[in-house]
């Protein structure tokens, strides 16, 4: 029933309410509820589901959030646009460069491709934070309540099932072969519930409910542990871990920019390692992926050396010469010596699986000083940011960016597009955790 009761906006301002739906003046959970709201609330409800579902819907979820926020957030739509294009500002020359290399790239269709794709993404993403960081804080708390059940849900369904055998992961991601189990079809989905779950857990605990943050990181730690995704479980603790320790030591922000910065520079000096018999076989019989991984860095090194400042081209990851050649991995018997075939593939599948040596191996120095200068540079901002400057928000930055590097440097394709759309989503929590952790305490600088 309507009613003739004036109400205050957001922004201080009286309104009559008789037009205003029923569901706008509903509570949930202690939440006013806004109309205009649901259809946000809903998609953020949805991520989580959707992601275990199909990573690949990651892409059109970061994509409507991006619309939906922006819609959401039309009474601010001019410092939206403005902030906007000032940031993409930041990433312009990167995307120029990206373009300007297909002239050399080993396949120059593929790759202005590649960086038309990664441009409408980056600019999706780039509107969803910054229509985050803009929107009424009251607004976008049903929707961080609702990203959380969502993700909470789908662990639990996930955990459930691969402990009843894994059925529904065949069911939604088709039959795998014989021996692989089934809990690698989750692995991408809980890579990126494991890089949420810093924002997700510091924001609803500033926002005062604590007890439902602690529900939903144990349903989300759960769900990540029984899946068999290695960089999920080790972005879920290097996260956890990175929170703490700067909660307790806020110094150690700036050791964990420091170290971002200098991994940029020097990582593709770091290769080939050398590794004694011992070690080689014990890799080789425990985790031969791994010892897979090392050789696959060490053949991108040597042929960063030979392009080091353009780089071998967009997308050149795909089609370098000899990447394509076999490689196979033997387990060890007692004396050290090749037993039995643990792992074969070839010298580079697709990628580097290293987001730095992957920018270094295609757009060279130039390439890397334009794409992680920025990023670097954005993270200092948020460290010096005054009204972030409060210590949950410190270390929810630190712990979220730790999570998602420990990612970037063992798996994945810096330009695959579910991971790139997970990454931008995360960013958007981020900055909504920074906004409610500040407006949770009087901000004290550290």
């Amino acid at each position: 029933m309507s009613s003739s009761r004036p109400s205050t906006t957001p922004n201080g301002s009286t309104a009559d309410c008789r037009w205003a739906s029923p569901l706008s003046r509903a509570k949930v959970a202690g939440l006013k509820v806004d109309s205009k709201d649901i259809p946000l609330s809903l998609m953020c409800l949805t991520i989580g589901p959707l992601v275990y579902a199909a990573s690949l819907g990651t892409v059109a979820a970061m994509l409507v959030l991006a619309f939906l926020s922006l819609v959401l957030s039309h009474q601010h739509g001019l410092p939206v646009a403005a902030r906007s294009i000032r940031t993409f500002a930041y990433i312009a020359p990167f995307l120029a460069w990206m373009l300007a290399s297909s002239a050399w790239s080993l396949d120059s269709k593929a790759a202005a491709a590649v960086m038309l794709r990664v441009t409408v993404l980056v600019s999706g993403g780039i509107v969803l934070v910054t229509s985050f960081a803009l929107l009424p804080l009251e607004r976008l708390r049903l929707p961080l309540t609702a990203a959380a059940l969502g993700l909470s849900t789908g662990g639990v369904v996930v955990a459930v099932d691969l402990v009843l055998g894994g059925h529904f992961a065949i069911f939604l991601h088709g039959p795998q072969p014989a021996g692989i189990d089934p809990a690698l079809a989750y692995g991408r989905a809980a890579t990126l519930n494991a890089i949420l779950m810093v924002p997700v857990l510091v924001g609803l605990w500033r926002f005062g409910a604590p007890r439902f943050a602690a529900a939903c990181a144990f349903l989300t730690t759960i769900a990540i542990l029984e899946t068999s995704s290695l960089s999920a479980k080790t972005a879920l603790a290097a996260g956890l871990l990175t929170l703490v320790a700067v909660l307790i030591l806020p110094q150690l922000r700036w050791v964990v920019l420091a170290l971002l910065g200098l991994a940029t520079v020097t990582l593709p000096l770091l290769f080939p390692v050398s590794l004694d018999a011992e070690a080689t076989c014990w890799l080789a019989d425990n985790k031969p992926s791994a010892l897979h991984r090392l050789e696959i860095w060490s053949f991108v090194a040597e042929h960063i050396k030979q392009h080091p400042i353009a780089g071998w081209g967009l997308d050149a990851a795909r089609r370098l010469p000899g990447g394509t050649s076999q490689v196979i991995i033997h387990h060890c018997d007692a004396a050290n010596r090749p037993d039995g075939i643990a792992l074969s593939s070839q010298t580079l599948p697709l990628h580097s699986h290293n987001a730095i040596l992957q920018v270094w191996l295609e757009l060279g120095g130039i390439g890397v000083a334009l794409g992680f200068g920025p990023l670097v540079f954005m993270i200092w901002q948020a460290f010096r940011t005054p009204a972030w400057r409060a210590w949950p928000a410190q270390a929810m930055i630190s712990g979220t960016a730790i999570a998602a590097v420990s990612v970037g440097l063992v798996s994945f394709g810096i330009w695959q597009e579910w991971f790139l759309s997970g990454l931008f989503v995360a960013a958007a929590f981020v900055v909504l955790a920074a906004r409610q952790s500040a407006a949770a305490a009087r901000v004290t600088p550290v």
